[in-house]
């Protein structure tokens, strides 16, 4: 999603006038936006410590007296103490490796065939979990190359299906302009839009599976299920959560496939409500900070237009062929 966010906001940048006196205008914009963003920095990060330090505190302290209880009684049988770190040290990593044994079990291997095809899907998506990783130099190398040819690609195909599944969105539009064009200007019919296709995202593409997950992995709560989507669909990718690692998942290999395919699915219909948001001038925040008030580049004149005395237009059903989107 990174990816083609940027690609997106590339297109939006292209549209807007812009030239080094009207960005020397708002350097000071530039600078106080750049300070906002620190600050917002500084406060997500006191919220995070105030709100994670606790816990982190308790598992530290559960985590030295499970320690000093297994040394004394491993001490006591002449294994020395370096052993003893040696051992839990081989363990850390063992289980960083994805490698875990609990009651003579040990967890499915992380290179069977669903398994790669899951990695693969979320190197091309930028997903990248980080859970399951390449070990070897070969392995590495071929993720470089993989990536180089298969990150465009994926963005170009996705794109291309998004402009399909404006269609529909268009169709909507047009019943909205049909049933309320008459009580609502263009800007509110444009938000109706945009909040239509934000519900229809949040039920088919995060309640909906959140609720398949919740029922396959044991472990999950609904809000475990709905933060994997989230993190997963804007390609944040922390990797806390994946599915299919529970020692109890059947038919492991399909669950992967059918993971990479609602991946696939789920972004695009995040980029389809993107498409939708931008489409918006009001949520263009990137002007700001690169022209004057209300200037924006009118394709039409090849002039800078003033959006705050925009007249909106009773909306014409638009035809596949003639959407503008940011792909």
């Amino acid at each position: 999603m990174g990816l083609e966010l940027f690609s997106m906001q590339n297109q939006l940048l292209a549209q807007i006038r812009t030239n080094a006196e009207t960005m020397r205008e708002t350097n000071k914009r530039l600078l106080v936006g750049l300070g906002v963003m620190l600050i917002y920095l500084f406060i997500g990060a006191m919220v995070f410590c105030r709100i994670e330090s606790p816990l982190e505190r308790i598992e530290m302290e559960t985590y030295l007296e499970y320690r000093a209880k297994w040394t004394e009684r491993l001490v006591g049988l002449g294994i020395r103490e370096a052993d003893i770190d040696q051992l839990f040290v081989d363990i850390r990593d063992a289980s960083l490796n994805g490698i875990w044994m609990e009651k003579n079990v040990t967890n499915d291997p992380n290179w069977t065939l669903g398994s790669a095809f899951f990695f693969a899907g979320t190197l091309i998506t930028t997903v990248g979990y980080g859970r399951v990783s390449p070990r070897t130099a070969h392995g590495k190398l071929f993720t470089i190359v993989y990536c180089m040819v298969g990150i465009p690609l994926s963005l170009a195909l996705l794109s291309a299906l998004v402009t399909r599944m404006k269609q529909p969105s268009v169709w909507l539009r047009s019943k909205l302009n049909a049933k309320l064009g008459h009580l609502f200007g263009e800007s509110q019919l444009q938000l109706f839009h945009l909040g239509a296709v934000f519900g229809l995202l949040l039920v088919f593409a995060f309640i909906i599976p959140s609720w398949f997950f919740t029922n396959i992995e044991e472990d999950w709560s609904f809000l475990d299920a709905f933060y994997y989507c989230f993190v997963s669909l804007t390609t944040i990718g922390l990797g806390d959560y994946q599915p299919g690692d529970g020692p109890d998942v059947e038919f492991r290999g399909f669950y992967k496939f059918v993971a990479t395919i609602y991946l696939l699915f789920g972004l695009c219909c995040m980029m389809l409500f993107l498409s939708s948001l931008y489409d918006l001038p009001q949520f263009n925040i990137s002007k700001f900070f690169l022209v004057r008030d209300g200037a924006y580049f009118d394709e039409d004149r090849g002039l800078a237009g003033d959006l705050s005395g925009q007249q909106y237009t009773k909306f014409t059903p638009e035809t596949p062929t003639a959407i503008q989107n940011g792909y």
